[in-house]
């Protein structure tokens, strides 16, 4: 990961999913907070790692990462890992970091080289606290996502139970 500096952060901001509903101002208000800068990621790089605690949400200003999920780690070893989503410009992740129990549900790959703004979470809420508008914005912006993401895994797992069903008829296990 290399800091670099001299994007506009607010511009960043206007074109994500999560703060479309904030103005200039709102936004201006979060790029000041003292933890949000702009990160690089090279491809094939990890940003975060399912399981650990949450502490910044990310911002993709350029790039493409994946959304991955180690399944059955108790079970199958190695875990099966499988790409949930895959989060393009003006997408977010990691957004665990403004939701407790503050937990990452999964690991983020970098694809290609990935631009990202990153802000503290902490700092985020504070902010959120201290102004309900912006919190109210980001939060409604925020269940959006988490509503898309959780259908695409719903299908996903879906399909994933079709091939085990198929895996077991193959097998003779399945009447």
């Amino acid at each position: 990961m290399k800091p670099t500096k001299g994007v506009d952060a607010v511009e960043i901001l206007a074109r994500c999913e999560v703060f479309l509903g904030l103005d200039d101002s709102d936004l201006q208000k979060i790029a000041v907070l003292p933890s949000c800068r702009l990160e690089v990621y090279e491809a094939g790089e990890t940003i975060s790692q399912q399981g650990e605690v949450a502490q910044k949400l990310y911002v993709l200003d350029e790039g493409k990462v994946s959304l991955v999920v180690n399944l059955f780690p108790q079970i199958a070893q190695p875990a099966r890992q499988v790409v949930i989503d895959t989060v393009t410009t003006g997408g977010i992740f990691d957004w665990s970091a403004l939701v407790p129990p503050h937990i990452l549900t999964r690991s983020v790959v970098c694809v290609e080289q990935a631009r990202v703004l990153a802000i503290n979470g902490a700092e985020l809420l504070q902010l959120m606290e201290h102004e309900p508008h912006i919190g109210y914005e980001v939060m409604s912006g925020l269940t959006r996502v988490i509503g898309w993401r959780l259908r695409e895994v719903q299908k996903l797992f879906a399909g994933i139970k079709g091939e085990l069903i198929h895996q077991r008829r193959n097998k003779g296990l399945v009447g």
